[in-house]
Formats: C-alpha cells, sequence, structure tokens
C-alpha cells in the first residue's frame, strides 16, 4: 500500500470513531489529489512517486505524491529534479501539485524519483520558523500585528501594524527574538479541527482539518510551510530596512544563512564607500593644495605689486603675525620671485622666524641669519635664498628682525 493510502486510511479510521470529525476529513483531505509529503516531514529530500498527470510537451506533470512544496502562503517554491530533470516551478492548483520541468519527461515514465534542493529548503525553513518566532514577539511583547509575509530569494518581510516603530525599538525586538530562538525550542505539527482549536496567534481562515505548526511556549499558527524541529537551527535574525506600505509597516528581516550574507554585504559596502570617501578626500585635498597654491601665488605677486623700495632699492615684506603656516610661505615663496624682493616673518606662536631675499639683493641668508640667531640664543639656519629658525622669547625674537632688516 502507498505512503498516501496509508494516511488516507488511517485519517479516514479516525474520522468514522469521531476523533477526527468527519465533514473535517472530507474538507480537508479527500479533495487533496496528491500527498503533500512535506506536510509530515519538512527534512524530506528524496521520495518515489507515480506520474498521475502529464502534458502533451511533457513539461507539466502531477504526481501522487510529493515532496516539492508549491508557492503558497509567502514561501516560495522548492527546487530539485525529477527523473533526473530539473523542476523549474511548483504550483499549488486547488487540490493538485503541479510541477514544471525543464525537459520533457517521457510517456513512457510512469514511476519517477524525486529530489528536493536540500539547501534551498533548509534556507526556507529557517526563513518560516524566523518568521513564525518574529510575529509571535512582535505581537505578544509588543503589540504589533502581523498581517502579511513574503519570503524573497535575499531577504524576506513581513508587514505590520500599527505603523510607529522606533529604531530604539527595533533593536529591542531583534535582541529578544534572538533570545527566544536562543531557546532552542522545539517546533512540531499536528492536524487539529478548526471548530476545536484553540490558541492560534492568528484565526484560521478556512474551516475544517488545520495544519497546526507549534513553537513550544512561544507560537501555534495554522501553516502549511515548512518548518525547522527547533528554533535554535533557525539560527539568528537580523531586522533590515523598513518602509510604510498602505497603513501598515513593512519590516525586512533576515534568518540563518542569510544573516552572514547580509552582514558581509554591509561590510563590504561600507568598506567600499569608505575607499570611495577616502579617494574623493584625496582628490578634494589635492584640488584644495592646487587652490591654495595658486591663491598664494596671487596674494604674493599683488602684496609685491603693492610694495614700495627702500631707500636701498629693496621691496620688503616685514610682518610680525600669530603663526606662520604653510599659505603665508606659499605667499612668501611668490613674493620672493620677485627681483630685489625681502621677506622677513615672525611668528609669536613659537617665536619663529622666516627669512629670504632674492639672489639680486646679493644676500646669503642661511650665512647671515647663522651669525645673528646664536649670538641670541636661538636656533636654525638655511641656503642662500632662504632660511627659518625660533628663539626663546619674543624679544630676543624682535630683536634678531631688527638685525635682519639692517643686513
Amino acid at each position: 500500500m502507498q505512503r498516501g493510502s496509508r494516511l488516507f486510511y488511517s485519517l479516514y479510521g479516525k474520522a468514522r470513531t469521531g476523533s477526527i470529525p468527519a465533514r473535517a476529513f472530507f474538507l480537508g483531505y479527500i479533495n487533496d489529489l496528491t500527498e503533500r509529503l512535506y506536510y509530515h516531514d519538512s527534512y524530506l529530500w528524496k521520495f518515489d512517486a507515480t506520474v498521475t498527470s502529464r502534458s502533451e510537451d511533457g513539461l507539466r506533470i502531477e504526481l501522487d505524491r510529493t515532496a516539492f512544496y508549491p508557492s503558497s502562503g509567502g514561501q516560495p517554491f522548492d527546487t530539485g529534479t525529477i527523473a533526473g530533470i530539473g523542476v523549474v516551478d511548483v504550483l499549488d492548483e486547488e487540490d493538485h501539485v503541479i510541477h514544471l520541468l525543464g525537459a520533457p519527461l517521457g510517456a513512457e515514465c510512469r514511476e519517477v524519483s524525486g529530489s528536493v534542493d536540500a539547501a534551498r529548503r533548509l534556507d526556507h525553513m529557517r526563513q518560516h520558523t524566523g518568521q513564525h518566532a518574529l510575529s509571535a514577539v512582535l505581537e505578544e511583547e509588543f503589540g504589533l500585528k502581523t498581517v502579511s509575509f513574503h519570503m524573497g530569494a535575499g531577504y524576506s518581510t513581513i508587514d505590520v501594524e500599527p505603523l510607529g516603530v522606533s529604531a530604539a525599538k527595533l533593536l529591542e525586538i531583534e535582541k529578544r527574538v534572538n533570545e527566544r530562538l536562543l531557546e532552542n525550542l522545539p517546533v512540531s505539527v499536528a492536524f487539529e479541527h478548526s471548530a476545536t482549536v484553540a490558541g492560534l496567534r492568528k484565526a484560521p481562515d478556512r474551516e475544517g482539518l488545520l495544519r497546526i505548526v507549534t513553537i513550544a511556549g512561544l507560537d501555534r499558527s495554522a501553516c502549511g510551510g515548512t518548518h525547522v524541529a527547533r528554533t535554535g537551527e533557525v539560527g539568528m535574525i537580523l531586522l533590515g530596512k523598513t518602509e510604510k506600505v498602505r497603513q501598515s509597516l513593512r519590516l525586512e528581516f533576515f534568518c540563518g544563512e542569510r544573516v552572514l550574507h547580509e552582514v558581509r554585504a554591509r561590510f563590504c559596502d561600507a568598506e567600499l564607500q569608505a575607499a570611495t570617501l577616502r579617494e574623493r578626500l584625496a582628490e578634494s585635498d589635492k584640488l584644495r593644495k592646487r587652490l591654495s597654491g595658486e591663491l598664494a601665488e596671487i596674494a604674493g605677486q599683488q602684496r609685491y605689486a603693492q610694495s614700495s623700495s627702500d631707500p636701498k632699492g629693496r621691496r620688503s615684506w616685514i610682518e610680525e603675525m600669530e603663526i606662520v603656516d604653510e599659505d603665508t610661505r606659499m605667499q612668501a615663496n611668490a613674493f620672493l620671485s620677485n627681483e630685489n624682493a625681502l621677506v622677513i616673518l615672525t611668528g609669536r606662536n613659537g617665536a619663529t622666524v622666516l627669512f629670504g631675499a632674492h639672489p639680486s639683493l646679493g644676500i646669503d641668508c642661511g650665512k647671515v641669519f647663522k651669525s645673528w640667531i646664536g649670538e641670541l640664543g636661538g636656533k636654525g639656519g638655511g641656503s642662500p635664498k632662504q632660511a627659518q629658525g625660533s628663539l626663546h622669547s619674543l624679544d630676543s625674537l624682535r630683536l634678531f628682525v631688527e638685525k635682519l632688516s639692517l643686513s
């Protein structure tokens, strides 16, 4: 006797004895023309079955029993192979589970073997159980009711009401649901009648025999999807972006290995953004330096043009300022590029001095600088064109400037 037949007669017997109401049995099972093996064993990857229906092109088949989950309830379909041919889609058409194949199945193939993509199925199981746990925590501990669920290829979403959820509250929700998952609560499946079932998070939307998925001490929901055996298998839940969708808040989340992929993606994205920002800052710094140089050149040349010659024919820029910074040095260089130019700039901060002269003046800046600064207890030196140093006090600095200007 096929497994589906044994299930049928087992339930039929319970219906006759009254342990399952007869009406519930007929509503829930007799019209379901495919035995859905995933209802009873989410970890069933391989199975044997008989082809009960086949399209003329051999690309669309129906089996008497299947472990392939069809798209429904927010969960995507399973992939894998039937008779070695890839399954590209699985449809739930009322009481039929239809398998769409990537290549024709020959008419001679009646008995076939199926193999479900275990990695894809496990991922879906983790997301779906994670969603049940998340929705239960949201409703019971935070007053947020789940109104819809969708499992995507890279992330899943639930829509909750009401709308107002702060970023701080989301972190609290994430922490709490992960605490519950780490309790490694058992997840079980049972069949109960809608007339007598109790303790469901959401009222069932149909009558008859219901498939109830229970997370011990956390959630009971009518659900036809595939689930892990214990919450620890979900791993962790990571909450993502939120957006307003009509009157609900759409909340993005990740479970299991998707958490790792998302964290890596965010890290890589952050690194890429940081690298891009560093490049832009470097480019901006180069531009800033170039523009500063150009502005300093203009300012130095203007200062020279506005200066006048002293009795010795020198055009001097002698000034005491708070600090002789890089911009000031560039202006000084521009000023000194002209004939008969002399620069003596001092900074009160640090008692520093910059001394420069155009070669046309015949002054060896380094030699003159060295001869006077040592006498005043300072230090420094330089080349014939320019010299710089520092002294111990402002009084010494000002005396030094007098000596330089008379040289």
